[in-house]
């Protein structure tokens, strides 16, 4: 029996026995509670490329499958939602009732003396758009039914100032909707760290001075526009089973490191230099460079020069 048979034959049962007992509230899981799942499509894949015998890697995949379940079985279920902390495996009742529309506005002065600035934030599910400037240092627009955001603004020096903007609560709930519109200042030299989980990110950062940008995605959908009034920017992401979409500009040179594994790709404008290693003509002469570096499973990926 062929190891890729084993891989695909055992992937499709599960999936199929997983959606038949939802369907039916035999065994109920969130979606993404699943999509937190990816990283097992490496294991499935490393195990069907072991060199032993049939037997043993249908051993193997079963015993996968097995933890998959417990995973899901310890995942939040119907009725209740997690809170920030996932590791103290702490819940809270969900409210079926709650069915409240809030519009919130966090934000936060901006001071001239500050010429670097991070932000993190834990974008989990939902949708979330950069889309503008704004005269404070920063103002977030949240519209939903989910439940608050907590930012928090710390000084690293005098010129720094990092902030941390991410949900007192993760809902698992499927009647939870959640909609962020994100303002930055456009003096500071930004860097961000973003855990997209399974959300839609829409980021249009033409406008700011950006220095390095790194995002965690699950099943995430990324629309990522980047600008040239910095120099030297840099781009990683790691996801599993994501659309992906950059927006490079002409005008700056780009080179792009993948490590991807089942992923669509398409890079038009750029000269494959090696495996995994793409760059626009005159890379290495520019003073004004892009640098992206995507690891990836089962996703799609596009570079557009605009």
């Amino acid at each position: 029996m062929k190891s890729g048979n084993i891989f695909w034959g055992i992937l499709l049962i599960v999936l199929g026995a997983l959606i038949f007992m939802r369907n039916f509230d035999i065994f109920f899981f969130s979606w993404g509670s699943i999509l937190h799942l990816w990283p097992l499509l490496f294991v499935f894949w490393g195990i069907s490329v072991l060199p032993i015998k049939s037997g043993a890697k249908l051993i193997l995949s079963i015993a996968t499958v097995i933890l998959g379940f417990i995973l899901l079985a310890s995942s939040p279920h119907k009725g209740f939602f997690w809170n920030n902390n996932w590791n103290k495996h702490e819940r809270v009742e969900y409210d079926k009732d709650y069915d409240n529309w809030e519009d919130r506005i966090y934000d936060n002065p901006f001071d001239d003396n500050i010429q670097y600035a991070k932000l993190n934030f834990n974008a989990a599910a939902g949708s979330y758009q950069v889309n503008g400037t704004t005269d404070q240092l920063f103002r977030f627009k949240t519209e939903g039914n989910g439940d608050p955001y907590k930012v928090n603004v710390v000084n690293i020096d005098n010129d720094e100032v990092e902030i941390d903007f991410r949900r007192e609560k993760v809902s698992g709930s499927r009647n939870m909707r959640n909609n962020v519109y994100m303002y930055l200042n456009d003096s500071p030299l930004w860097s961000m760290h973003i855990d997209a989980g399974a959300a839609e990110l829409e980021m249009d950062l033409s406008a700011y001075r950006v220095e390095e940008i790194e995002i965690n995605g699950g099943a995430a959908e990324i629309d990522l526009k980047l600008g040239e009034r910095y120099d030297h920017t840099t781009v990683n992401i790691e996801a599993g089973a994501a659309e992906m979409t950059i927006h490079v500009p002409e005008a700056s040179a780009c080179e792009i490191i993948t490590r991807t594994i089942l992923t669509d790709r398409n890079f038009d404008g750029f000269n494959k230099i090696s495996k995994g290693v793409y760059q626009t003509p005159n890379f290495s002469d520019s003073a004004n460079q892009i640098l992206i570096e995507v690891k990836a499973a089962v996703s799609e990926l596009n570079i557009v020069r605009y």
